[in-house]
């Protein structure tokens, strides 16, 4: 049995859902007798973003402030473990990562939950709590002074935030515009999005579907406040509008391994994407770095994973894959191999991912909703409306993410 007490460093980058879930499992090895793990959670932001619940709010101011949640918190007092507020600058090789000041970590273990910029104003460019909440403010009271309101893709993001725009600005004009025949990703079942359509009509939403909305190049990623008239490319329609919401488009910035795939000599992303290249159990593709594991939306699994909660599910397999190596003293046994074949052979086998949970949530507005459960859409229904607003509606299960901060919890007790 490997020595329990040695010194282990587990650098994890990124601490939205994926990171923070993979943390905060390996953390607890501490309490387990592992008296030499490190975990190190590296962010650019000061606060977690509950990005679920962007649509809440932004309508919801007091939900907003709510939403950020100190990183500091994250790690209960007393431990090793360690909160860096730096971005990601590049993995330098099998066991350093430098961060954008320079600072090299040190890591016998990654876990690379860089996420990607999601579609839209969901992803808050702010790196502290005030700068976040600014920017939500600014774009609700652009809503506030409008009377018209353009929402682009209708994807789960866009579907939330016209139905939470068009129930708490009832006289605003909102117009929901989508490229594609349906409403919502279109793996999910047909009644999602016929339910979507109803739902939003009975808020006053215009709902317009097969037609591109072309974005000008001055427009920037995630909204604009101020009237503008943007093209409709398929249509040749013209939406006018006091301001427009795009939840189109999502990116990713994987140049942090160039370095990596120097020392490998091998390519570790896709072509287009750019999606780093993972095995069925989140490692990295290559043998060579079996400790190197890639929850999340930065991975080029399909994009029917690509949700919150699935992206938590991910970090939760690649802690405890990682939980399997310390137990059978991999990293101790890679600082000796002396090859790539010899560190492919030291590496227990890793548990594969299982994407076995279909569902699906999509609030519309606070009261009205539609949802997806073990294949079965619920559209239209009234039950779909309750099921929602029981399970996310109400705080887009922010309470749930509370949890992830001790500190946080008991100083409001207090």
């Amino acid at each position: 049995m490997a020595d329990k007490t040695r010194e282990i460093s587990v650098v994890v980058i990124g601490g939205s859902y994926a990171g923070a879930a993979a943390a905060k499992q390996l953390a607890v090895l501490s309490k387990k007798g592992y008296s030499g793990l490190k975990v190190t959670l590296v962010d650019q932001s000061t606060h977690y973003f509950h990005a679920i619940g962007f649509p809440k709010a932004l309508v919801d101011a007091e939900y907003a402030e709510s939403a950020f949640l100190p990183f500091a918190d994250f790690f209960p007092n007393g431990t090793k473990h360690e909160f860096v507020n730096q971005k990601l600058s590049r993995v330098l090789d099998e066991h350093h990562v430098e961060l954008d000041n320079g600072q090299e970590l040190y890591y016998d273990y990654l876990v690379l939950a860089t996420g990607g910029q999601a579609p839209g104003p969901i992803n808050v460019v702010g790196r502290t709590k005030d700068e976040g909440v600014a920017e939500i403010r600014q774009l609700r009271e652009g809503l506030d002074n409008a009377d018209s309101v353009l929402v682009v893709g209708g994807g789960a993001v866009g579907v939330e935030v016209a139905g939470f725009v068009a129930e708490k600005y009832p006289g605003k004009r909102v117009t929901l515009v989508h490229s594609r025949a349906r409403l919502l990703p279109e793996h999910f079942r047909p009644g999602l999005s016929n339910g979507a359509i109803d739902k939003l009509g009975r808020l006053g939403v215009k709902v317009v579907l097969n037609d591109k909305v072309e974005i000008p190049s001055d427009f920037g990623y995630a909204s604009n406040v101020g009237h503008r008239v943007l093209h409709g490319t398929t249509s040749g329609n013209d939406y006018a509008s006091d301001v427009q919401i795009l939840a189109v488009g999502f990116r990713l910035h994987t140049e942090y391994v160039e370095p990596l795939e120097q020392v490998l000599g091998h390519s570790l992303r896709e072509p287009t994407s750019g999606a780093l290249r993972v095995r069925p159990t989140l490692q990295l593709e290559n043998s060579a770095v079996p400790h190197i594991y890639v929850p999340g939306d930065v991975n080029n699994l399909p994009g029917s994973t690509k949700f919150g909660f699935k992206a938590e599910m991910q970090g939760n397999t690649a802690a405890g894959n990682i939980k399997k190596m310390i137990a059978s003293g991999f990293d101790k046994a890679f600082k000796s191999a002396d090859n790539a074949q010899a560190v492919a052979e030291a590496a227990p086998k890793a548990s594969a991912w299982s994407d076995y949970v279909d569902l699906m949530l999509v609030p519309i507005g606070p009261d009205l909703g539609v949802a997806q459960v073990l294949k079965i859409a619920l559209g239209s229904s009234g039950l779909a409306n309750l099921f929602v607003r029981q399970l996310k509606s109400k705080d887009f299960m922010l309470g749930m993410r509370k949890g992830y901060f001790p500190k946080s919890k008991k100083a409001k007790r207090e």
